[in-house]
């Protein structure tokens, strides 16, 4: 399986390729760089219709979507056990996981993001930045009451899912600070030879 990610640091690209690390898989890395303009040109657009990263070749096939390439990924390779089985009991609990890093935890942090460092700050709203923020602390207070006492998101095996979701928890990592439970929880990922290996070249 030859296989080619398109991405750029510091951007969910960091979800499948950190994956691909935890994997053990070989991987070529093209940085394309979305800030400056790289996403928009006709030979990218080709690879991904909307300019973004990330988006994987695998033998000549590329998709895009952070999410759907590391739920593909984690499910080709069951050895890995990166994705429970789908015959497991285990295994609604998993997508419940993977589809909520996306629609509940990354809009609000996305959009207080957006309004305190990725917009010009001529375009930023104080008032739509302070709102995504209550509400991401809302949504980080119950999940720190979940995951208390538990090593991982599923049962007691790391899996795809807490890439998914970690990932965005490193965001802001002051916002932390209130919840125990995430703190200790991040701080096991951050230890992870694949985690370490990615985040240590960005």
């Amino acid at each position: 399986m030859n296989l080619t990610l398109y991405g750029l640091k510091q951007t969910r690209s960091m979800r499948p390729q950190w994956l691909l690390e935890e994997l053990g898989l070989d991987y070529t890395f093209i940085e394309v760089d979305i800030f400056q303009g790289k996403g928009f040109t006709k030979a990218y657009k080709k690879i991904h219709p909307y300019g973004q990263v990330p988006a994987l070749d695998v033998d000549g096939h590329i998709f895009f979507e952070s999410g759907a390439i590391c739920h593909w990924l984690a499910d080709q390779f069951p050895e890995k056990r990166l994705a429970p089985a789908l015959d497991s009991p285990l295994r609604a609990e998993y997508e419940q996981w993977m589809f909520y890093a996306t629609a509940t935890l990354e809009p609000p942090a996305f959009s207080y993001m957006l309004h305190t460092k990725i917009l010009p700050a001529d375009k930023r709203v104080q008032a739509i930045a302070d709102w995504n923020e209550k509400q991401y602390i809302y949504i980080l207070k119950i999940l720190n009451r979940l995951l208390k006492n538990k090593l991982y998101l599923v049962d007691k095996q790391f899996s795809a899912a807490d890439i998914m979701v970690a990932y965005l928890l490193f965001w802001f990592p002051e916002k932390l600070a209130p919840f125990s439970a995430l703190q200790e929880y991040c701080g096991r990922l951050e230890k992870r030879e694949a985690y370490l290996k990615i985040s240590s070249s960005t």
